[in-house]
């Protein structure tokens, strides 16, 4: 009974020691964060990113490598994965960051450590884990509109589409849904994204 009594209250304890370290409100609480895993920070609360299925990544190393090879003959930017981008918090959120964790980042900058509102990304990539994508249609949109971010790609793999975004004043407008043919990112004049070669890596 002692022994039972005695890992009861071990559990407890560590139970409460995990509610009080997901609770995010600085960025020096973020900095304190666990360094296995991948963390975003949503109203003041950690949220452990799960690991990818083997089509997310697929399509995800696909558009790196358009991107890159895009980006990178052009010396016009820098292509990242999964890379903190810290924006403003929501109007009432008890916490004093927002963190998000995009599939990919492209950027013309490559900050030390994080982006921050200040010199955010102008371009970020979120790829659904789901058919609705109810986080990234939603939330995610609204996040990176707050962090005055230019352009924001939803790549849905379900339905082998990719929504264009671009930010118009404080909210984004759907520019285009592409299934085929080429994008040309508004952010980064004469890139050519070919999204047949984007989904051939499902076949």
């Amino acid at each position: 009974m002692h022994g039972y009594s005695q890992r009861s209250r071990t559990y407890n304890r560590n139970v409460i020691r995990t509610v009080q370290d997901v609770m995010v409100l600085t960025e020096e609480d973020f900095d304190r964060l666990p360094d296995d895993g991948v963390w975003e920070v949503v109203d003041g609360r950690a949220v452990s990113r799960p690991g990818s299925d083997i089509p997310h990544q697929l399509v995800s190393s696909a558009l790196f490598r358009a991107w890159d090879r895009q980006v990178g003959r052009r010396q016009t930017g820098r292509v990242l994965t999964t890379v903190n981008v810290i924006v403003p918090p929501p109007e009432g959120s008890i916490g004093e960051i927002q963190n998000r964790v995009p599939d990919l980042v492209v950027a013309t900058h490559v900050p030390k450590e994080r982006y921050r509102p200040d010199h955010p990304p102008e371009l970020v990539i979120e790829i659904l884990s789901t058919p609705r994508g109810n986080v990234e249609r939603t939330e995610k949109l609204d996040d990176y509109a707050r962090g005055g971010i230019r352009e924001y790609w939803i790549v849905n793999p379900f339905e082998r589409s990719i929504d264009v975004y671009v930010l118009t004043g404080i909210e984004y407008q759907l520019k285009e849904t592409a299934r085929q043919g080429s994008l040309r990112p508004e952010s980064f004049p004469g890139v050519v994204v070919p999204v047949d070669e984007i989904w051939a890596v499902l076949d």
